[in-house]
């Protein structure tokens, strides 16, 4: 157990004391100060790193110092010092914080990289678009007074080769499939076609589904031979290789970057709606 000299000790250093510093300061409370060698006996510490830790203390106005016969003493002053010492860098945190938070606001532009590895962070990734949350119109919600009505579904946005990704993991992306489909989350996805491709995705599909939820556009497979799933949602957009030779998955977290691809999308969508159309 813990003595209560060591209780003090362990809550002295969560007050920016050093371990020395918290030793002697208490020896100089339990004998009320004296000449440097009694303190350093007392605090079980040599006689110099003693003067120099006194010293130390002395500047952070914990100690005072006088002359007793001509030798140097230090006195403990009263413990709400701590208090001052304490405030001293709340103001001074405070004096700080604008200056950091125009650091932090300029980092906050910064798209955040994650890099994943294997099939467990290929899976991963596909994970996180599973988070996603219904869309709520702001302006609506302030005039319905907070009340969320017609909330608009989360929507996933994917290029994709669908006759390799459900060949790649097909118990993963059937259960993926599933969950997905079960939180009411929307995809569109844009895949090469190919024989195989056109239904591909109907046996990874719940016998009861809302079939609003999932709609998928077939492009030509040589312009478009989709090595790559492509994911935008939310503020993310992830990269993930089919290739299992090299299992990596990479997502991008910037709203910017999300918007910018997202209406990438929208456009090539519309371009294979009209291709289809003919």
């Amino acid at each position: 157990m813990y003595s209560l000299a060591e209780s003090m000790i362990s809550e002295l250093l969560k007050l920016g004391l050093t371990d020395e510093e918290a030793r002697v300061y208490l020896a100089c409370l339990e004998i009320n100060g004296g000449p440097v060698s009694l303190i350093a006996k007392k605090a079980n510490t040599h006689r110099v790193s003693c003067y120099h830790t006194l010293e130390n203390l002395l500047r952070k106005n914990l100690l005072s110092q006088y002359n007793r016969n001509g030798v140097k003493c230090f006195a403990p002053e009263p413990p709400e010092q701590l208090l001052k010492l304490t405030e001293e860098k709340v103001h001074l945190a405070r004096g700080l914080l604008p200056q950091l938070q125009s650091i932090a606001s300029t980092l906050a532009f910064k798209p955040k990289i994650r890099f994943y590895e294997g099939r467990d962070g290929v899976e991963r990734v596909y994970g996180e678009s599973l988070e996603l949350r219904p869309e709520i119109d702001a302006k609506k919600q302030r005039a319905d007074h907070g009340i969320v009505r017609g909330a608009a579904p989360a929507e996933i946005l994917g290029y994709t080769n669908l006759k390799t990704v459900t060949t790649f993991f097909p118990e993963f992306f059937r259960q993926y499939t599933h969950e997905r489909l079960c939180r009411g989350i929307k995809t569109r996805y844009l895949s090469p076609t190919t024989v195989e491709s056109v239904h591909a995705i109907d046996p990874f599909l719940p016998s009861r589904y809302d079939a609003n939820l999932i709609e998928i556009l077939l492009v030509n497979k040589e312009q478009f031979p989709f090595d790559n799933e492509v994911l935008i949602f939310g503020s993310k957009v992830c990269v993930v290789s089919l290739n299992p030779d090299e299992l990596l998955g990479l997502v991008v977290e910037s709203a910017t970057f999300a918007r910018t691809m997202k209406a990438v999308f929208d456009l090539a969508w519309l371009g294979a709606t009209a291709f289809v159309a003919k």
